[in-house]
């Protein structure tokens, strides 16, 4: 391990730039330049711990590594984990006293006792082990459905974590007491979760930018999203966006973060209002796949940035561009007009 003093501690707009651009390119979690000084505090100590000397140094371990190690490593330390078991209680309410019920009484009358949600972005698990114990107070312990909570992420870390199950004090501290009495042991200074909770959950892992990974999930009733999205641009947002309504069934909702919107995203969801918040709704008789192009600005026609370094007065708007061609092409009638006019009254006179 390298001391502080031995590292290039400056991480400069440069090497930020390199690395921001192949931490968007490959997982869509996007670094603005205020964040600099954020990415460089979290990449420091890795750094020392592979004697690496400088951020160009690291970010050519990361690009070569062909065993993905120390990409994962870097996904670990770039991926934000703050979270607790009954986070925002208003949505969840939502879930368990309104749209669980309907989707549940549709399932009953059609003789699918089989519900399918989808935790992306679970973190250390407690939203996926919050939506399990909302379930079994629903339905009750012995319920006889074949329920499926699909958990994932892209760092390890969090899953080894999620996997294990056992919190501190302050994961739990929104969550009410009876539900920590009834779905929790105590083990020493933890709260492991109960096995009946744990059962209905199957973590994975999970990089939401992967197209080809995404399109496998299908049939999907509920889809929590929740403060996930926030650290994607908006492209990728419209990527993921389009592979949740995708995997969902006609009739199926999905939870974003209350401070979150897909305005601007996607207008392929229904924005529903219930008593206890807003939810995404994928209506009945909407079309099973949102292949839409992605929502895009107002054309422009630009040309190669190398020819608008010579000549950057040619980037115009298309529309401009059409105006300018018509008007030309009008100007070139009216000259022929003159010329056979003037030719015309030269061979009379």
């Amino acid at each position: 391990m390298l001391d502080k003093d031995e590292i290039s501690s400056e991480l400069s707009l440069e090497d930020f730039t390199i690395i921001r651009d192949f931490i968007h390119e490959k997982c869509g979690i996007f670094f603005a330049e205020n964040k600099k000084y954020l990415l460089e505090n979290r990449l420091f100590k890795r750094m020392s711990t592979l004697g690496l000397k400088s951020f160009r140094d690291y970010f050519y371990q990361v690009k070569y590594d062909t065993s993905l190690k120390e990409f994962n490593m870097l996904m670990n330390l770039v991926t934000t984990n703050e979270t607790s078991f009954y986070r925002n209680p208003p949505q969840l309410l939502c879930f368990q006293d309104e749209v669980l019920p309907q989707i549940l009484e549709s399932k009953r009358r059609a003789g699918k006792k089989r519900l399918r949600i989808w935790s992306a972005g679970c973190s250390t698990g407690e939203e996926p082990y919050t939506i399990s114990m909302i379930i079994m107070d629903v339905l009750g312990d012995n319920h006889g459905w074949n329920v499926e909570i699909v958990a994932n992420d892209i760092s390890e870390n969090v899953l080894q974590a999620a996997r294990k199950a056992q919190y501190s004090e302050m994961a739990l501290r929104t969550t009410p007491p009876e539900i920590v009495k009834k779905y929790f042991r105590r083990e020493e200074q933890k709260y492991a979760v109960i096995e009946n909770v744990k059962r209905q959950v199957n973590f994975s892992h999970l990089n939401l930018a992967d197209r080809r990974r995404m399109a496998l999930m299908s049939e999907v009733d509920f889809v929590f999203c929740r403060n996930v999205m926030i650290y994607f641009s908006d492209e990728i947002k419209r990527q993921i966006v389009r592979g949740f309504y995708n995997s969902l069934l006609p009739g199926g909702y999905m939870f974003i973060g209350h401070a979150e919107s897909l305005h601007g995203i996607s207008k392929a969801f229904k924005l529903e209002y219930f008593k206890n918040g807003l939810v995404y709704h994928k209506e009945i008789g909407a079309a099973m796949s949102d292949n839409d192009p992605a929502p895009m600005p107002v054309a422009e026609t630009r040309i190669p940035v190398a020819a608008a370094v010579a000549a950057p007065a040619q980037v115009v708007s298309a529309s401009a561009q059409r105006s300018a061609d018509t008007h030309a092409a009008t100007m070139e009638k009216l000259k022929k007009i003159q010329d056979l006019l003037a030719g015309s009254r030269k061979r009379n006179s």
